[in-house]
């Protein structure tokens, strides 16, 4: 018999080529969620971020319904995962029954992770990729909390349903072309940087020039007493040679 898969909260995600969406966004990744969206061609690959709390588990799970063409398709045109803060990415490797009580669905599950325990809060950004157009369900978190609503985004009316909004970031400007964009204000930033070096400079020159003459003006001003002085001895003693030559 389908092994029971326990309560979670659903929503659909409509995945959007052409979308300003803010990425959806789930504030405790350890509540379970079930993400019901369609891939409709193999260019759409879409993300959300999650907050995980310290001392818990990322848990992952990738299902189909289990009804064609979805049960029917191959391991190789199913969706996978990657995480990249974590440096992984999650491949198709199970098909395992399962049995959804509150809709009475059958599903299969075709991949799954479950990470160790994080010794911290962090946020995890999640992309799941397409390889070719079905249905599919997300699956995310264990805890069941109906009444705590902790996912969140853009939702909008499709189809007469709500729908959380994920854009499509291979549509996103590549980020060849984003550091294209951003090189020019660096540039500019780094020519007015020179030109301000470049007076600094000048001005160290003025102040190092004055400092010499206001050096080569003291040297003098303390010379003058020494001079002055020297002076008086020779007349004394000028003086005094005369008056013994009488």
């Amino acid at each position: 018999m389908p092994k029971t898969v326990s309560a979670h909260q659903p929503f659909t995600l409509c995945i959007e080529d052409n979308s300003s969406a803010p990425t959806v966004f789930i504030s405790d990744g350890s509540v379970s969620h079930a993400l019901y969206f369609s891939f409709t061609n193999s260019d759409q690959r879409f993300a959300l971020d999650m907050r995980l709390p310290a001392n818990e588990r990322l848990n992952i799970s990738m299902l189909i319904l289990n009804q064609a063409p979805e049960n029917t398709m191959p391991q190789e045109q199913l969706p996978y995962i990657t995480i990249p803060s974590l440096g992984e990415m999650l491949e198709p490797t199970i098909r395992t029954s399962f049995y959804e009580p509150y809709s009475q669905t059958d599903y299969i599950r075709f991949l799954r992770y479950n990470s160790n325990q994080l010794e911290e809060t962090k946020t995890i950004g999640i992309q799941v990729h397409a390889r070719s157009s079905g249905y599919f369900v997300l699956s995310l978190g264990y805890k069941e909390e109906n009444r705590n609503i902790v996912i969140g985004g853009d939702v909008q009316q499709k189809n007469g349903k709500n729908c959380l909004i994920a854009p499509n970031i291979n549509n996103v400007i590549p980020e060849d072309k984003q550091t294209i964009n951003n090189i020019q204000p660096a540039k500019e930033k780094e020519a007015k940087n020179s030109t301000e070096l470049l007076e600094y400079h000048n001005q160290n020159e003025k102040n190092e020039e004055i400092v010499e003459i206001n050096k080569n003006t003291n040297n003098i001003v303390f010379l003058i007493p020494i001079l002055t002085t020297l002076l008086i001895g020779i007349s004394i003693f000028a003086y005094y040679r005369i008056n013994k030559k009488v």
